[in-house]
């Protein structure tokens, strides 16, 4: 009976992953680091009234990857983390509403193998690519190179405080 829980098990996930990943992301999107965390940032900017593409958006992750931020209000901290999926119904509708543009300032990356973690500092302007920047802060990558290509396995995000400002580092 554990021999067959097990083996509907590994089935129902390969069925789930295959489904998943039905929307494939361009090869040149995903063929490195630098180009899956670029695609990520091209998705998501654009002028007022352009829909996002959050299915490419989704494409880009692992099924089941998480996202999230690390938030302040105050002297406090706070975590929220969703599915990709979530924050795609939830910002790519934002995002054309107001017209929003991330875009990255540094990109430091650690690699062992088919792991990765990435480091990508970046700025957000509301509106227009050269307006005022509103925010920066650094999103973090956790990805795996499978299937001949890179996956994003979680994505963390945090804002620059007047605390906490981006280290000289994460700059360059």
């Amino acid at each position: 009976m554990k021999k067959l829980f097990l083996i509907l098990l590994l089935a129902t996930s390969v069925l789930y992953t295959s489904k998943a990943q039905q929307t494939a992301a361009p090869q040149a999107d995903v063929a490195s680091i630098e180009a899956i965390t670029a695609a990520g940032l091209k998705i998501i900017s654009g002028p007022k009234g352009q829909q996002r593409d959050m299915e490419a958006f989704k494409a880009l992750f692992l099924p089941n990857a998480q996202m999230g931020g690390v938030f302040y209000k105050g002297d406090s901290s706070f975590v929220r983390l969703t599915t990709v999926e979530n924050f795609a119904d939830r910002n790519g509708p934002a995002y054309a509403e107001m017209g929003f543009y991330e875009n990255q300032l540094a990109l430091r990356i650690e690699r062992f193998g088919k792991l990765a973690t990435a480091f990508q500092t970046y700025e957000t302007r509301m509106g227009s690519p050269t307006g005022k920047v509103e925010d920066r802060g650094v999103n973090t990558y956790q990805l795996v190179y499978d299937q001949g290509r890179w996956w994003i396995a979680s994505l963390l995000f945090t804002p620059e405080t007047a605390t906490q400002p981006i280290p000289k580092k994460y700059l360059k």
